[in-house]
């Protein structure tokens, strides 16, 4: 979980979501990169956390470079990268495992249906994350497609054959429909769990909440239509070359 925190809403989305995930009973890393750690009580994080701290001052958080850090530094076959405002429920996350191992080299945890909570379903969620009740309130997606971030599994070797993150997606940007893309591509299976959706903790948009410039928008979105237009041994060789990392 690479994070950068810049509000106290974030702040509380992470504890929320560190102890849903620390639940699970899994290795949790916490990658913190910024000027220096929002922490100053080593108790604000569940002591089974691996918290690592980065020295990083640029005002763009490098996320997929943090994320490709992370995927190396693991040795499990199968690896989940969550955002630090994303709640779902313990068995889509099990039933994401089981595509994994059944061949999948992206597993979502989700039906693909993303749900972003108001401020007061959020502070309940923050509370207590029950499940049944957010279901019983048929919480509408916002996107009329299948929805590819928030949190994804990977089988980590087959994934780094890939080519693992797109580090030239600097910033907040489409790298979650680019990953999705580009993973097809290479002829490597996607696949969604068949129910449950996925929960956004409600919070102010920040810096690295939207295109840090309109340049980096411009950029950024040539490298996704980029990727998305090649054929795949043109990826391939794309992915192998000098000017992929």
């Amino acid at each position: 979980m690479p994070i950068r925190i810049e509000s106290e809403e974030r702040e509380a989305n992470l504890k929320a979501v560190l102890q849903h995930v620390c639940g699970l009973g899994c290795r949790v890393i916490l990658l913190e990169a910024d000027a220096q750690s929002a922490f100053k009580d080593k108790n604000d994080i569940p002591q089974s956390v691996e918290h690592k701290f980065v020295t990083d001052n640029s005002p763009v958080f490098h996320r997929t470079k943090y994320i490709n850090a992370l995927l190396n530094e693991t040795n499990t076959e199968i690896v989940a990268v969550w955002d630090a405002d994303i709640l779902i429920a313990y068995h889509q996350v099990y039933e994401a495992v089981n595509n994994i191992m059944k061949g999948c080299t992206i597993a979502y945890p989700y039906n693909g249906e993303y749900v972003m909570l108001s401020e007061k379903e959020s502070n309940a969620a923050r509370r207590i994350f029950d499940i049944e009740n957010l279901k019983s309130l048929k919480l509408k997606s916002v996107f009329g497609r299948p929805f590819c971030g928030g949190v994804f599994l990977v089988h980590r070797e087959r994934y780094l054959q890939c080519g693992g993150e797109n580090e030239h997606f600097t910033g907040w940007g489409p790298e979650d429909a680019e990953r999705l893309r580009r993973v097809s591509i290479l002829g490597h299976r996607v696949e969604w769990t068949k129910e449950g959706q996925a929960y956004h903790l409600n919070h102010s948009r920040g810096k690295n909440s939207n295109f840090y410039s309109e340049e980096d928008a411009i950029k950024l979105r040539k490298e996704l239509v980029k990727v998305c237009s090649m054929e795949k041994e043109e990826l391939l060789n794309y992915i192998t070359g000098e000017s992929w990392k």
